[in-house]
């Protein structure tokens, strides 16, 4: 089959992306409990980069202490942060791929024990995954976790990222603010969900200039009470105009867990029609995401105006040269969605494959 669409450029505000496939930012575990890339994961990277995708996106890294989502999370809330992203950053561009950050706070979806800290939310709700009761945000609380995301988007531009990526989706603490599960606020937080957003973008895009921001949502969360793809239809208009360049569309929260990270029988491109539903009513590109397997499926994804860059992470952690390999028509090693890569899911202390044991 052709393959002319996934590999055409994309330029992007002020960068060029070479092809349309994009490796979404994956929690590890592989940082230091300072929140520092190690050798591990710079390996990770760069054997990933090797492999061709246009767009690697690094993360999920944490913009505040009380915002870490496991033990060895990536951190980038500190100035002492930029020198190992800069290394990181700098080989994956090396390899021809554009590097990118994702910057997140986990919200009410972690634990104080793991934090140091209270765990904090808009609404003092539990999430029914780690049942934690959170600390309301109160206002003086959100402006220093906004200026958190301002200044962690300031260290990854200074270490080399050339997209920033904003993690609104899996209810982790900015996708609590946008959905009427977690946030029940009276204030003017609670009345228009979209804010705490918003002013994170406005604040990032007058503080990094150019440098394109991508903004990460569940387009349907699957929980009763949670987001809906109509309700998010209207969210996402609002985050381009806060000035939002790119709209990655995921799904699910913790409480639907199977959907942020689809197993194999619920089928190919599973939300696939959510980032359709997105792309219509924005005007900036879409990246899609859920069990797409193959170069095949995601050429046609783009070919019938779907999304315009396709997110393929188990398969590549599988094999790192899944996109060249492809393209060249090799035998690749395939994921079979065993489900060791989600170790949080299985209570393994960090990310491993089987079918790649140098991970």
């Amino acid at each position: 089959m052709n393959l002319n669409k996934v590999i055409e450029q994309i330029k992007i505000s002020n960068i060029v992306i070479p092809n349309r496939i994009v490796f979404p930012a994956f929690q590890t575990n592989f940082a230091t409990p300072d929140g520092f890339v190690t050798e591990r994961l710079t390996r990770m990277y760069e054997k990933i980069s090797k492999g061709g995708s246009g767009l690697i996106i690094t993360g999920c890294m944490a913009v505040s202490d009380d915002g870490v989502s496991n033990t060895n999370c990536l951190r980038i809330n500190k100035d002492e942060h930029i020198e190992s992203f800069s290394e990181l950053f700098s080989i994956i561009k090396q390899n021809g791929a554009v590097p990118a950050a994702q910057l997140f706070h986990a919200g009410r979806q972690t634990l104080s024990v793991m934090t140091g800290h209270p765990i904090l939310a808009p609404s003092p709700i539990p999430c029914p995954v780690m049942n934690e009761t959170p600390k309301e945000l109160d206002e003086a609380g959100i402006k220093r976790i906004q200026d958190d995301f301002v200044n962690a988007a300031v260290r990854a531009k200074k270490a080399g990222a050339e997209l920033i990526e904003l993690h609104g989706a899996f209810g982790y603490l900015i996708g609590g603010f946008l959905s009427p599960y977690s946030n029940k606020r009276t204030d003017k937080y609670g009345k228009d969900k979209t804010l705490f957003f918003t002013e994170i973008i406005e604040k990032i895009k007058r503080t990094v200039g150019s440098t394109p921001v991508s903004c990460r949502i569940s387009a349907d969360e699957f929980v009763v009470g949670g987001l809906t793809l109509s309700e998010v239809r209207e969210i996402a208009p609002k985050l381009v105009k806060a000035g939002a360049d790119v709209i990655s569309v995921a799904a699910g929260t913790y409480a639907s867990m199977n959907h942020m990270a689809p197993s194999e029988d619920m089928g190919e491109g599973v939300h696939v029609n959510l980032a359709e539903g997105i792309r219509s009513v924005v005007d900036v590109p879409v990246i899609c995401v859920g069990n797409i397997r193959t170069l095949e499926y995601a050429n046609r994804i783009i070919a019938e105006n779907k999304a315009d860059l396709v997110a393929i992470g188990r398969p590549q952690l599988a094999d790192p040269d899944f996109f060249n390999k492809s393209i060249n028509k090799q035998q690749i090693s395939e994921c079979n969605y065993c489900g060791t890569c989600l170790y949080f899911t299985i209570g393994a202390d960090s990310m491993a494959c089987p079918r790649n044991p140098e991970l």
